[in-house]
């Protein structure tokens, strides 16, 4: 896996992206900013599920509404995502706020699947209860959670410090190699 990542880091592209002065600022504000959007639409659905917000709004409407804006702001994060790791693939490689991102968003994936049918996928069904199941609320507190993890992790990236002794050191240790 190390070899993969210094090979992503060092390609053309992520070489570009890396030594430019405004694109890498502008995708991590683009990240950031879709963050923001996306993780606000996932509070509403949440707070809604569990009963704190927008009570008189039917949880299909709301689930049905953010569905495809949540799919773009998540297509967009995952984009700006991948362009940052691919310009810092090794550091990140090393980084333990990242590996836990990367579980995280594992687990994330995991409950949209677990709660696809009985709750995201039939909200109308919800609608028509008189009151929120227990499943529904289990579902936004995992995913109120699993969320505010990745939130975490994300920011906890920027503050870990590479090995500086690691970075490169398999690519090093081919040239040493190679110049004998």
């Amino acid at each position: 896996m190390l070899a993969f990542v210094q090979w992503l880091q060092a390609t053309s592209f992520f070489t570009a992206f890396r030594g430019s002065w405004y694109v890498y600022p502008i995708i991590m504000s683009t990240h950031l900013a879709a963050i923001a959007l996306f993780g606000g639409m996932i509070l509403m659905v949440d707070m809604r599920l569990l009963g704190l917000g927008m009570t008189k709004r039917p949880i299909s409407d709301l689930i049905d509404q953010l569905r495809v804006p949540k799919q773009v702001g998540f297509i967009i994060l995952v984009t700006c995502g991948i362009m940052m790791f691919g310009s810092k693939a090794e550091e990140y490689y090393y980084n333990i706020f990242f590996r836990l991102k990367m579980l995280l968003l594992v687990l994330v994936f995991l409950h949209a699947m677990a709660f696809r049918s009985s709750v995201y996928g039939n909200a109308a069904a919800l609608d028509k209860m008189p009151r929120v199941p227990g499943i529904a609320k289990l579902a936004a507190v995992l995913s109120f959670c699993l969320w505010t993890g990745l939130v975490i992790c994300g920011r906890g990236i920027g503050y870990v410090e590479p090995p500086l002794d690691k970075i490169h050191a398999m690519l090093m240790g081919h040239s040493a190699a190679f110049l004998r």
